[in-house]
């Protein structure tokens, strides 16, 4: 088996911590969705020391007077798995996520035949993962494409050469990402996906609100960096400037009844979830076409 030494560092932790919350999700008699890779990764993972310290997190984030719930992963997962489903069934059969961590969808969600399915991130996340989707005996829903990249750098050589198909209208996955990158890193970013995007493409992106940078956020941010984790940029505009880039967007708050099937979601000035689509060309400055 390859060695899961990524297990016991930041990124690691956070992709078992999600792991976790899809598993207690799916074992929910009400659940939003069922993710059998997650369950099959706690399986897989069951002796790591690493476990013990997920669980300890996990326990301290269900505090949700003082910091962020678990609620809040399932109504992510979902808004974001029936935003992906609606641009397949309207045609997209490309799909890229960018920081894919250990997510499951490939193996669980829905495809039509003919979706090829990109999932870019750090050789540290993608090694492991592909040897847990192996061991997990899951067969993919779609074709999956590991791509090794460094999303703060040049990642586009690295996902062309893994076939990504520019002409063609491709979903666009940032779950989990933006807000640990820079302001100039998440520029630099978006204006790239919106070159390399086709018409008909889509986006679904989470971005973390202004007030959890301040005080509304100072005791999730100590539980954080307890677990090396650290939010660095935040914003509160996402309509209006990615319309700069050229999608048209819906935007709504982590906790709003709209997108939470009944759920109840710590009440902090947490996320926000965009979903919509490109309607015009990328902006000047931005990254040619390749």
């Amino acid at each position: 088996m390859t060695e899961l030494k990524i297990l016991q560092g930041r990124v690691g932790q956070s992709a078992i911590f999600i792991a976790c919350s899809r598993r207690m999700e799916s074992r929910r008699p009400d659940a939003l969705f069922h993710d059998p890779f997650a369950e099959a990764i706690l399986e897989i993972l069951a002796d790591d020391p690493t476990m013990a310290n997920i669980a300890a997190a996990i326990g301290q984030s269900m505090d949700s007077d003082e910091k962020f719930n678990t609620e809040y992963f399932a109504v992510r997962t979902r808004f974001l798995d029936d935003g992906i489903q609606k641009a397949l069934r309207n045609g997209a059969r490309q799909v890229v996520s960018l920081g894919a961590g250990f997510d499951g969808r490939t193996l669980r969600l829905d495809c039509p035949d003919g979706t090829d399915w990109y999932e870019v991130d750090l050789p540290e996340v993608v090694e492991p993962k592909a040897a847990l989707v192996t061991l997990s005996g899951l067969a993919p829903t779609c074709t999956r494409h590991d791509v090794v990249a460094d999303l703060s750098g040049d990642w586009v050589p690295a996902l062309l050469a893994a076939g990504f198909n520019p002409d063609r209208p491709t979903v666009w996955l940032l779950e989990g990402l933006v807000f640990y990158l820079t302001e100039d890193a998440v520029e630099r970013l978006v204006n790239t996906m919106t070159a390399l995007s086709a018409s008909g493409s889509a986006l679904l992106l989470e971005h973390l609100a202004i007030g959890m940078l301040g005080e509304a956020g100072r005791k999730l941010r100590a539980l954080n960096l307890t677990y090396g984790i650290e939010w660095i940029s935040a914003r509160d505009d996402l309509a209006p400037w990615l319309a700069g880039h050229g999608w048209a967007v819906e935007v709504f708050a982590h906790d709003d009844p709209r997108i939470g099937h009944g759920r109840k979601v710590a009440e902090n000035p947490a996320m926000w979830l965009a979903s919509g689509v490109l309607t015009g060309s990328a902006p000047a400055g931005a990254a040619a076409k390749p």
